[in-house]
């Protein structure tokens, strides 16, 4: 009893002053951390002290995780997401597995709002790591190569050879050992390359493991110790405690029961000042074991109580049901956030679609409008351009007038000369029959010729209005619209020519001389642009 009661006082002791010096670290590191100005380096300094002490002092390192939940700002889901896994980390090492899963789900729920599809498949592996260690292999197996999926995706070799021989692990449970050995091959290879000391290291102890299961002892215990020595130089206890039960277990089958004893105590040891709960249950639990074997019954009862109680509060049926319910909360809010997503797709969809609506009638209305200014402008023109073709037409019309009222009064006064030529012909003609003389009469009958030649052009003058009036109505707007560099003096001509009137008769009636009519004829055709083998008065004609 006094053994006991010193022993007891030495482990209070050292719990006591192991958490007053915890304490004291995390009041320094608190203190140097409110000399950090900066955000980020303040952030960057706590998380590399509390990874550093995660695998050698789960106490401390929970301390400042939790430290750093209290510093961190709202929207740094990064670093939060990170601290959300390492908590989860150490809940899972101390067995406490319902808030192991609820920190890995909260930190992967936060990586699949950052899209940040490797911490995604890096979260899975905790998860897969839970699934295994409460039992659910399979789910384990799915967990594992959806992760070493996503990450394939991005060529992340680290956690697909992480995946890889956590996987193997599975497998082994599940007795698939072919499947086991490949999955640790992968990450063999994978680590090996990468010349990852500490990661060969581990999956090293799995294929250990795996050669026990083929009762190839020697090779396995061989391994076995080597890991021992690696894991001591990192200060690495978690798997400390899991080599120690690995070498007890090798023992076991190799009925070496002295030996897997004291490697089996040094594994409770360090679990119980680890405080890493679910490792005790397969301690004491192959403690009973051992006891069993060396016929030593009442220790193995003694262990198998304590392997009991351990296991009851790790194992409990209330806590898978936890895991469970958590796992079935995480799905469920994942298809809240997936309908939720999909619901404001399509509200942004909608939206889209009216304001496409709207902007659609908007531009429908402006093009609309645009062309009914265009067509307002359009017809505006083509009625001022009819107001002016309509002024023109009327001066035209004016000018036309003018010009008839001119010609009037020219076959008007070519009447009264025709009446004279007529009056003066008969006189000549009655003088000329009175008289003797051959070259009066001559003469006389020369000039009678010469008069009935006027006579004969000033009746067909006589005639000429009526025959404009005929056929040239409409003619001369037709020449100012083809034509319009003619001048008035030549259209006019161009209306005489079109009549069929020789160049004396044009002159005659023009009161001007031939070679005038001529220059003008000239003129004409070249303004007209009249082929040289076409005459102009049939080109004009055909007008």
């Amino acid at each position: 009893m006094v053994f006991r009661g010193i022993i007891f006082l030495l482990l209070f002791t050292y719990f006591i002053v192991n958490s007053q010096e915890s304490d004291s670290t995390l009041f320094i590191i608190k203190k140097q951390v409110d000399t950090i100005v900066d955000y980020n380096t303040k952030i960057r300094f706590v998380i590399e002290k509390a990874d550093d002490l995660l695998e050698s002092d789960n106490h401390r390192a929970l301390q400042y995780y939790t430290y750093l939940e209290e510093i961190l700002h709202k929207d740094d889901v990064q670093n939060r997401a990170h601290v959300l896994n390492k908590i989860g980390i150490i809940y899972r090492n101390t067995g406490a597995y319902n808030k192991s899963m609820k920190y890995a789900i909260d930190a992967k729920t936060l990586y699949l709002d950052l899209s940040d599809s490797l911490k995604i498949a890096e979260t899975l592996i905790y998860i897969g790591i839970l699934h295994k260690a409460t039992g659910d292999y399979r789910k384990s197996v799915n967990t594992f190569n959806e992760s070493i999926r996503l990450a394939s995706i991005y060529n992340d070799s680290m956690i697909i050879g992480r995946s890889f021989n956590m996987l193997g692990g599975s497998y082994r449970a599940l007795k698939k050992i072919d499947s086991a050995f490949y999955s640790y091959n992968q990450a063999l290879a994978i680590f090996t390359k990468k010349n990852n000391e500490e990661k060969l290291n581990e999956v090293n102890s799995n294929i250990g493991v795996l050669y026990g299961r083929q009762k190839k002892y020697k090779k396995a215990l061989k391994i076995h110790l080597k890991t021992l020595e690696f894991l001591k130089s990192r200060k690495q206890k978690s798997n400390m405690v899991i080599a120690y039960s690995i070498l007890a277990t090798e023992h076991v089958m190799l009925k070496d029961f002295d030996k897997a004893l004291r490697y089996n105590d040094s594994s409770i040891v360090l679990a119980k000042k680890e405080k890493f709960k679910q490792k005790l249950v397969g301690g004491y639990r192959r403690k009973s074991y051992i006891y069993k074997k060396k016929k030593d019954f009442k220790k193995a009862y003694e262990n198998h109580v304590l392997y009991k109680k351990y296991s009851d509060s790790v194992y409990s049926v209330k806590k898978r049901r936890e895991i469970k319910a958590l796992e079935l909360k995480n799905e469920f809010e994942l298809e809240k956030k997936e309908l939720e997503t999909t619901t404001k797709r399509k509200e942004l969809k909608l939206k889209l679609y009216v304001l496409l609506t709207i902007l659609i009638l908007f531009f429908t209305f402006i093009i609309g409008f645009l062309i009914w200014r265009d067509y307002k402008a359009k017809a505006k023109r083509i009625k001022d351009e009819f107001e002016k073709e309509k002024l023109k037409k009327d001066v035209l019309a004016q000018k036309i007038k003018i010009s008839e009222s001119e010609l009037k009064g020219l076959i008007a006064d070519n009447t009264m000369r025709l009446e004279f030529v007529k009056q003066l012909s008969k006189q000549i003609k009655d003088d000329k029959d009175q008289m003797n003389s051959d070259i009066v009469k001559s003469y006389a009958n020369s000039l009678l010729l010469k008069l009935q030649n006027q006579i004969s052009t000033e009746s067909k003058l006589t005639s000429l209005q009526d025959k404009i009036n005929e056929v040239n109505q409409g003619f001369d707007q037709i020449i100012i619209e083809r034509f319009p560099n003619l001048t008035k003096t030549e259209r006019e001509i161009c209306s005489f020519l079109r009549l069929n009137l020789s160049i004396k008769e044009i002159a005659s009636i023009r009161n001007a001389s031939t070679d005038s009519i001529k220059a003008l004829r000239y003129r004409i055709r070249k303004k007209m642009e009249v082929p040289k083998n076409q005459e102009l008065e049939y080109f004009i004609q055909s007008l």
